[in-house]
């Protein structure tokens, strides 16, 4: 019978969790800040964690589009970027990613009303612009049918303002948060007590 490994006091994982004497100095410093800024460390980086130097190199590609990156032309908003992210892990009926990204959608909206509305379905909330509403629209069709993304649905986001290098990173967005959220589903990674409000079981 499979079973979720655990790390003190809570399964998270269907695979070995590494304790954290077997992190690299790395990501255990990479640990240490998170739990430093947020008071624990989420479980999906705990999970994760077991890929090593893959896990690194995920972090590296995935921060800087979630986060926004100076480095980068594109000129998404922190709001619009978190948008995507949600969306795309309700397509995918990702479980602790819904539970992730609703959480930080919320924080940076300062409503986790309006984030909790737009994780149910963002087509019914009047309060997106047209322009957050035609790159949720693009974060369903490519989960679910990217060879439907036409020149006009490219035409239709360049004429809401949004540069192609705005395209190119909202693509970029939304195509590796599918990736999380299948690795997370597979692994079965279990949601923070944090995101629910409650006190972790981990302390």
């Amino acid at each position: 019978m499979t079973t979720l490994e655990t790390k003190p006091g809570a399964r998270i994982s269907r695979l070995r969790v590494p304790a954290r004497e077997e992190l690299s100095p790395a990501i255990a410093t990479f640990f240490d800040r998170t739990e430093a800024a947020e008071g624990h460390v989420p479980n999906w980086l705990s999970a994760f964690a077991l890929g090593g130097a893959g896990f690194t190199r995920l972090n590296d590609y995935l921060f800087p589009l979630l986060l926004g990156s100076p480095d980068s032309k594109a000129q998404l908003t922190l709001r619009e970027r978190e948008i995507l992210a949600t969306v795309v892990s309700v397509a995918n009926r990702c479980s602790y990613c819904h539970a992730l990204h609703v959480d930080g959608l919320g924080k940076v909206l300062g409503d986790h009303r309006l984030a909790h509305r737009i994780g149910l379905d963002h087509r019914e909330v009047e309060e997106l612009s047209d322009r957050e509403r035609l790159l949720a629209d693009l974060a369903v069709t490519i989960t679910h049918t990217p060879g439907e993304v036409s020149d006009a649905r490219i035409d239709e986001l360049r004429a809401a303002g949004l540069s192609d290098e705005d395209v190119y990173e909202a693509v970029q967005i939304i195509s590796i948060i599918n990736a999380t959220n299948r690795i997370a589903i597979a692994l079965g990674v279990l949601p923070d007590a944090e995101l629910f409000g409650a006190p972790s079981t981990n302390d």
